[in-house]
């Protein structure tokens, strides 16, 4: 019973964050834990027409967190989960950014209600293809929407509520993003609703919808579908997805694009439980009403020895155009070391 619990909070509450979590306290009823990771990248970024090559050292979303559940009754779970990330390499005052804060309750039958800074459901489906240890997920719409992702609800929501649960290998989920404001341009309400089905056999399919109401200003509307085959030694993904009033293309357009397109592809050999692996795919986004794209294919190698993780991946084929097709791609080699704590 309690298994089918404690899966459910980690689906959401605990998503991307280290899977190495300390223990710090427990009893019969309480756990705390402490996790993260502390991360640096060596990244060579060649020369285009206009800018000269550039060789830099820098942090690799280092972050650490701390968890704390309970259980209320035999089958009740309540639970809080906070997230900070920090600069590894800063010489000056550190500063942390806030990445997740929010509470949950699990229940076997009834589900998982996560409240506040969170996953959005909408991860649910591009997460899928957000696996690379560097590079990668730049064309799902996940964290590139028009006020940041928190405030869009596509990548860490804010202010959400969320609820999520599984009948038979059907996985549902649902949130709800309050108003951040009530000038030009802030966010009115957020709503999103995520459907995959696992078939079995490590492979699943699924699907996103998010919208978001802002005062004065368009609807942010994306949708994406998206497809995974997981087994121990390959990963399989893709996904596809449409973008209104969501995202400049990396930057190339002055406003956001009122209509774009975006698909992002995984393929993975893991070798002795993914101690080893091998790995590519593809990130592709484009504006259907201009000229601007950003696109590139990818290239890489990992070792994850204990909490360790080592990894080396190359950016390749980089094109990056601004609406009137003007190109100012630029391949990048990254080396990434990282401990999870």
């Amino acid at each position: 019973m309690m298994k089918k619990i404690l899966a459910l909070s980690i689906s959401a509450a605990c998503i991307a964050t280290s899977a190495q979590a300390a223990t710090v306290y427990q009893d019969g009823d309480s756990k705390v834990t402490i996790g993260g990771r502390l991360a640096v990248k060596a990244q060579y970024t060649e020369s285009t027409k206009d800018t000269s090559s550039t060789t830099e050292l820098e942090n690799a979303s280092s972050r650490i967190n701390f968890g704390f559940e309970h259980r209320m009754t035999q089958n009740w779970l309540a639970g809080a989960k906070a997230e900070w990330g920090y600069d590894a390499l800063s010489s000056g005052k550190q500063e942390f950014s806030n990445r997740l804060g929010n509470l949950y309750f699990a229940n076997q039958d009834a589900g998982l209600i996560t409240v506040g800074k969170q996953w959005s459901t909408y991860y649910d489906i591009t997460g899928w293809t957000d696996v690379f240890w560097i590079y990668g997920g730049e064309a799902s719409g996940t964290y590139d929407g028009r006020d940041g992702h928190g405030g869009s609800g596509t990548g860490r929501a804010d202010d959400a509520i969320s609820y999520r649960n599984s009948f038979n290998g059907l996985n549902v989920a649902a949130q709800y993003q309050f108003e951040d404001g009530s000038s030009e341009g802030e966010r009115r309400y957020g709503l999103q609703g995520a459907l995959s089905y696992d078939l079995g056999l490590g492979l699943s399919f699924g699907g996103a919808y998010n919208l978001t109401k802002y005062h004065q200003e368009s609807d942010d509307k994306t949708w994406t579908l998206g497809a995974k085959y997981d087994s121990d030694m390959f990963y399989l993904a893709g996904q596809y997805g449409q973008y209104r009033n969501h995202t400049n293309i990396n930057g190339n357009l002055t406003d956001v694009a009122k209509k774009a397109y975006g698909y992002e592809l995984v393929a993975a050999y893991l070798a002795e439980g993914g101690l080893y692996q091998v790995y590519g795919g593809y990130n592709h986004l484009a504006d259907d009403n201009s000229s601007a794209r950003y696109s590139y294919g990818l290239v890489g190698a990992a070792w994850t020895p204990g909490n360790m993780v080592f990894s080396a991946e190359y950016k390749l084929g980089v094109t990056n155009k601004d609406q009137n097709g003007a190109n100012n791609g630029a391949d990048q080699v990254a080396l990434l070391a990282r401990y999870n704590f």
